[in-house]
């Protein structure tokens, strides 16, 4: 590893933050193929600028391991129900491994049919939900993601948790550029933004969750007893709905009400899953890609427009330049779990 900068910061390499993370979740427990998929997941969430779910995020996968809320050593298997859809049965290990393991046969069921689906049942945290389907864009793929959690959300009227923050996610590939990605939560915003927020004793905005009286509130803690806010009021509800139904209803075995949690070691495996839609835009029409840069263009022509996910580009370019910066607090607690197995 790189030298500190100062008493208090690191710097890595993008593939010093891979080799950190592989070495912490082998270190807890995980084999090394299971291991790979996550650690590549959280060295991409890196150079995304997406700390909450990059290196923040990796103790919570490794305390896991080390409970037996996720086995690193889960052997995912597939098979083909129909001629486009594919079930992997993640067998409680990580969802990343599970998908890696399903993606060529997903690919080629897809193309083979010019659309296809793939669930992943009986899995554990997906992450970036656009890490999977920027996987899709890279073989030329239109795709589609969704990924059930643990109850989050209040029905709308209510004020008891009940669906999961169900992130969705939606890829188009570009023949000359990167691919366009658009990854959202069907709250306001990520809950463990909020987690982050009531570990540090710093307020939130008044739109990111709810006490447990369902009241606006800037207090972290207090959201964290009640319910995160949906994105877009009742709609935000009716997304949340809609991905449960998909990924715990077509997968799961849990839907959000019933997973155990992903912030704590309780409750054993969540048993979460994760649906994929994959559509090959050839099968179509084979202007596909003049029509939509046409779209982009237009789009783009008006000044101060951007395209979903520009950001990410922009730090992707900032952190191969640059590294990633940590401070040495949390690079000695991640560093010391590559030896928690041999304790």
């Amino acid at each position: 590893m790189k030298q500190a900068i100062n008493m208090n910061e690191f710097n890595l390499s993008l593939e010093q933050v891979l080799e950190l993370s592989l070495n912490a979740l082998v270190g807890c427990g995980a084999a090394e193929k299971n291991a790979r998929p996550v650690a590549e997941s959280i060295r991409d969430a890196e150079a995304d600028g997406i700390r909450n779910v990059g290196l923040n995020y990796l103790s919570h996968y490794c305390e896991h391991l080390l409970c037996g809320k996720v086995d690193g050593h889960a052997r995912p298997s597939s098979r083909q129900t129909k001629p486009g859809a594919i079930v992997c049965n993640a067998r409680d290990g990580f969802a990343h491994t599970a998908f890696v393991s399903a993606l060529d046969q997903f690919v080629t069921v897809t193309r083979e049919n010019g659309i296809g689906s793939l669930t992943i049942m009986n899995s554990y945290a997906a992450g970036v939900i656009g890490w999977y389907v920027e996987k899709l864009a890279a073989q030329q793929l239109v795709s589609i993601a969704f990924a059930n959690s643990p109850a989050a959300i209040a029905p709308w009227g209510g004020k008891t948790a009940f669906f999961g923050t169900n992130p969705l996610a939606f890829a188009f590939p570009r023949t000359q550029q990167p691919p366009l990605i658009i990854d959202q939560s069907s709250s306001t915003t990520a809950k463990v933004n909020v987690v982050e927020a009531a570990n540090a004793g710093k307020p939130i905005p008044d739109n990111w969750a709810l006490d447990k009286h369902g009241n606006p509130t800037t207090n972290a803690k207090a959201g964290l007893e009640g319910s995160m806010a949906p994105a877009g009021g009742y709609k935000g509800v009716a997304l949340a709905m809609i991905v449960d139904l998909l990924a715990g209803g077509l997968g799961g075995p849990s839907m959000s009400y019933n997973a155990a949690p992903f912030g704590n070691n309780a409750g054993g495996p969540p048993g979460v899953g994760q649906f994929f839609i994959a559509i090959d835009p050839s099968a179509y029409t084979p202007d596909w890609d003049k029509r939509s840069e046409a779209m982009f263009g237009a789009m783009t022509a008006e000044d101060g427009t951007r395209l979903p996910g520009d950001r990410r580009h922009i730090y992707r370019k900032m952190t191969a330049r640059e590294g990633v910066k940590l401070s040495s607090s949390l690079y000695q607690k991640l560093d010391a779990y590559s030896r928690k197995n041999a304790q």
